[in-house]
């Protein structure tokens, strides 16, 4: 057994966890939410006495890193275990608190018309159906009200979800707004196509084909820079909710939209 691996064994022996924490290293490179699991986790290295922190340095890390979120009941919590359950929570944080549930009111408003047409299962199957399932298509339609601002707002919407520590609710409202840009395969009807000549079901498969999205990437048609933010923002989701699967699907979507908007 080598030196160094003799002084690694010794480290560990001893419970100086500390020596191998990469957290300072990677942080900068990470999405503020993505530092919360490891903080957790942190304190559970801290919780078995198995690393050299304090855990008031770990709240107090944990607080800073809160203030740019809209995690603010969350942070209150924090604040009180770092200066105590007594301590007055400082204005500033109620002011913030306040402006978060006045953007929170005025995003659900705002974004209301398009959210219950996602909830409503039957019109948006047939929606689907008619092809009509696109940004293009629904602002064109009175009878929906649904405009671009409201598209807008559904996304921001979303994104303060996700801001607010709702991934769940950010990953669902994702899933829709990508939706709208995707050209998933049409399933075919049993006997569909059945009547038709060689030459003429040729023609159709292939018709059908070239208005079909990229399966590596949601089924989207296109691709430009907002849309990757929302794939980004859909593997993070991912990743917050713990759902490996959908997280390695979302990853290669990215991958895909990178080398896609690079050539």
């Amino acid at each position: 057994m080598t030196a160094t691996t003799d002084s690694s064994t010794a480290a560990l022996d001893t419970g100086d966890a500390a020596t191998y924490d990469l957290t300072p290293l990677i942080s900068p490179y990470l999405d503020l939410h993505m530092m919360f699991p490891l903080l957790e986790y942190i304190d559970s290295l801290i919780s078995a006495g198995t690393i050299s922190y304090s855990s008031l340095d770990v709240a107090q890390a944990r607080l800073e890193l809160l203030k740019p979120t809209h995690m603010v009941d969350y942070a209150m919590d924090i604040y009180r275990e770092v200066h105590g359950v007594d301590a007055s929570i400082p204005q500033e944080m109620e002011d913030q608190k306040a402006g978060v549930f006045q953007e929170l009111e005025e995003l659900r408003e705002g974004q209301m018309k398009f959210d219950e047409l996602c909830r409503s299962e039957e019109t948006r199957a047939s929606l689907v159906n008619n092809n009509q399932w696109n940004v293009k298509s629904l602002t064109s339609m009175a009878t929906y009200e649904i405009t671009p601002e409201t598209i807008a707002a559904y996304y921001k919407f979303a994104k303060f979800n996700f801001d607010c520590g709702d991934y769940q609710q950010g990953r669902d409202m994702l899933e829709n707004y990508i939706s709208l840009h995707a050209s998933p395969p049409k399933q075919r009807k049993d006997g569909e196509g059945d009547d038709e000549d060689e030459y003429g079901a040729g023609s159709k498969a292939k018709a059908e084909e070239e208005k079909t999205g990229n399966p590596n990437m949601y089924y989207l048609t296109s691709i430009d820079v907002p849309l990757l933010q929302v794939l980004w923002g859909k593997l993070s989701c991912e990743i917050l909710v713990e759902d490996w699967e959908e997280a390695s699907i979302a990853l290669n979507a990215v991958k895909t939209a990178i080398e896609s908007l690079a050539t």
